[in-house]
């Protein structure tokens, strides 16, 4: 049965040779690879050695189904599926294609495979890496080394030295709270400004409204403080001022200059939910653009635009800018960083640190800042405490007129009180200005002068009045008084409804002068603050106070003044005689071309208990509208006193009266000072606990 299949195949390959040779003859040379292979390409049957069966194979009769299960163990590697392939060959495939032995031969000659080519050579190995580790180690430990040694040089100039002086830079302005967004929607009393005019007022909200909130919005980065002692005590401190504390010594005892301590105010958020008083917060580095006096809302400056307000009261206590002179405010930076107007705390810090490491200090202007600033900063060479190779310093003041304080009192006794000045060391220059101001070769200040000379100094503060901060009237529609400068208000305070202005920038209509006032000091400033504060809350009060401002130099001039002054305007002095008129002693030398030396009058006795202590009354229209009180000794309600009496309106002819009632003739020359008149208590030697 088998061999049926192999003799039908064997007859078609004999018919096959057949027709392959007659081939061969007709066309040519033609190879018959199918037969003719040689002994390298022999065929090989496939079923050779095996036994050939059908495929695939029927699946058997499955068996009966039996519910038991075997008795006799499995076999290891049991197939109950039957999914082993058996050993079984398919049935013999075509044969072969002979394109491929077609190629081989034409390519290779016969019966040949192309040859396998030699692989290529191995590549050389890689070098070893370079050891950057230990590059890095030798950098690393002469880098350190380095570093010591520098950090040596530095502790040995140090030592040198004999003090760490660090680098010190101005704090940097820092607003609080730091987002708008923090600030509050609506108050119910907004102050704008911390000097003394919004302290005073804040004092005085709190006084009549028990229950009142009250919110401050400042430029200045600072709780509200004093202005007055910049130009006095602070100046005696050993450290620069402190802005945590902002210290100061006075007759022996420690004060700040802050009005409030930080914890008195609340957070800006926590504040705004307290729904009742009383309640007080500030927002410090911020600034007011303009007022809607209409709708009640204030508009504060940020970075992308406006944040509103709403107020219920508010009050504009501004104050005032320092005057510059303009050859400072548009000179190059290099003399604008030797320039002070000294007005902020800021510019206090600044300041008392460059004067400390200056040897020459020059002080523009004679007014009542000026000569405090020069006659305390003449004392500080004698009071405070120096190395010993530190020189005192240096210290000029100039001013155009003949005295100091020419606006405000006569010549002769501006020059009178001059000597005070030259007496703690500080050279006046007197009726001269500065004509310009550029930087010397040194790298130091060079002043040009009007008596045609020049003057290298150090630093310079320029001490020539204030002008009122009015930048917020324009946008806000608020009037300005043309002459005195200022906001124009009435006797209330009052601007617009329910918007008040005090302090420096008010020009306040004053029913017992029937004109308009402006005044620029601490004194009228604290007290328009209470008028405005107590109009604030219902309490309608007039505000008729008089100008009031004092001139201090710890002793050697006091001076009160009350009212309004000038030194154009007419004036009666009563001085005290504190000495006999006696002549000073002229001592003849002889010096060649016939010249001698006199002594200076000004420096006798006689000349320095002139005008030791008296009374200078202002006139106008023989109506006595201003008073100075020159040295006289203190008394508590001589402010009081004084403005009754000018209210009164009295002439030139009760002058003699006046000083009476004022205690002028049971005035003495000398009084002893407070250490002698304080009472020494008991000494208690053995005390038991």
């Amino acid at each position: 049965m088998l061999s049926i299949p192999f003799r039908c195949c064997y007859h078609m390959r004999s018919l096959n040779q057949g027709v392959l040779s007659l081939g061969y003859n007709s066309i040519g040379s033609f190879r018959n690879y199918s037969k003719d292979k040689g002994k390298c390409c022999s065929e090989v049957p496939q079923a050779e050695g095996k036994r050939v069966e059908p495929w695939p194979k029927s699946d058997p009769p499955p068996p009966a189904w039996r519910c038991e299960c075997p008795r006799e163990p499995q076999p290891p590697n049991y197939d109950p599926y039957r999914i082993k392939v058996p050993d079984v060959v398919v049935p013999p495939l075509p044969p072969s294609n002979a394109k491929p032995m077609l190629e081989c031969a034409k390519t290779k000659g016969p019966c040949s495979v192309r040859p396998v080519a030699d692989p290529p050579p191995c590549p050389p190995p890689p070098p070893p890496p370079f050891p950057w580790i230990y590059v890095w180690i030798l950098g690393s430990f002469f880098s350190l080394m380095g570093i010591l040694y520098k950090i040596y040089l530095y502790k040995e100039m140090q030592e040198k030295l004999g003090e760490n002086v660090p680098i010190w830079r101005p704090r940097r302005k820092i607003k609080r709270p730091f987002h708008c967004k923090d600030l509050p929607a609506c108050v119910q009393y907004l102050i704008v400004g911390t000097g003394a005019a919004g302290w005073a007022a804040y004092k005085a909200i709190m006084e009549h409204d028990k229950t009142a909130k009250v919110f401050f919005i400042t430029k200045e980065d600072c709780l509200p403080y004093q202005r007055p002692p910049m130009s006095k005590h602070m100046w005696w401190n050993v450290d620069p001022p402190d802005i945590f504390k902002l210290n100061y010594v006075e007759k022996g005892k420690r004060h700040t200059m802050y009005l409030a301590e930080c914890l008195s105010f609340l957070d800006p958020i926590k504040f705004y939910r307290k729904k009742v008083g009383p309640a007080v917060s500030i927002a410090t580095g911020w600034c007011v653009l303009r007022v809607d006096a209409d709708d009640h809302v204030a508009y504060v400056k940020t970075l992308c635009g406006e944040q509103p307000i709403y107020y219920e009261r508010c009050l504009l206590a501004l104050g005032s800018k320092p005057r510059n002179l303009s050859i400072f405010k548009y000179a190059p930076k290099a003399v604008r960083e030797r320039v002070c107007t000294l007005r902020t705390i800021r510019d206090l810090e600044i300041a008392f640190r460059k004067v400390k490491k200056s040897k020459h200090v020059t002080i523009i202007g004679a007014g009542p800042l000026g000569c405090e600033l020069a006659w305390h900063l003449g004392r500080m060479n004698k009071v405070v405490e120096r190395a010993e190779h530190e020189e005192p310093i240096q210290l000029v003041q100039i001013y155009k007129d003949r005295g100091i304080l020419g606006a405000i009192i006569p010549e002769y006794l501006g020059e009178w009180a001059a000597e005070k000045i030259r007496a703690e060391g500080v050279t006046c220059m007197r009726q001269t200005q500065v004509y310009d101001a550029f930087e010397s070769a040194d790298g130091r200040l060079e002043l040009t002068l009007s008596n045609g000379s020049s003057l290298v100094t150090d630093y310079v503060f320029v001490c020539v009045g204030a002008d009122p901060r009015t930048e917020m009237a324009e946008p806000s529609y608020l009037e300005t008084d043309p002459v005195n400068g200022g906001f124009l208000v009435n006797t209330e305070m009052e601007a617009r409804t329910h918007l008040y202005v005090a302090g420096d920038a008010a020009s306040i209509y004053s029913q017992w002068k029937d004109t308009r006032l402006r005044m620029e000091h601490y004194g009228p400033a604290t007290d328009q603050g209470h008028i405005a504060g107590c109009n604030m809350t219902g309490y309608w009060t007039a505000c008729n106070v008089e100008p009031y401002f004092r001139v201090s130099l710890e002793g050697s001039l006091d001076m009160e003044v009350v009212g309004e002054v000038g030194a154009c305007m007419p004036t009666v002095g009563v001085f005290k005689p504190c000495s006999d008129e006696s002549k000073p002693q002229v001592e003849a030398k002889s010096v060649s071309n016939d010249v001698c030396d006199r002594p200076c009058y000004k420096k006798s006795d006689e000349y320095q208990s002139r005008y030791k202590r008296g009374l200078l009354f202002y006139l106008r229209d023989e109506t006595i509208v201003g008073i100075v009180f020159w040295n006289m000794p203190p008394m508590e309600d001589r402010k009081d006193v004084a403005t009754e009496i000018l209210r009164a309106r009295p002439t030139y002819k009760e002058i003699n009266m006046i000083s009476e009632l004022l205690g002028f003739p049971e005035t003495q020359c000398e009084y002893k000072p407070e250490e002698a008149l304080r009472e020494v208590g008991p000494c208690i030697k053995k005390f038991v606990f």
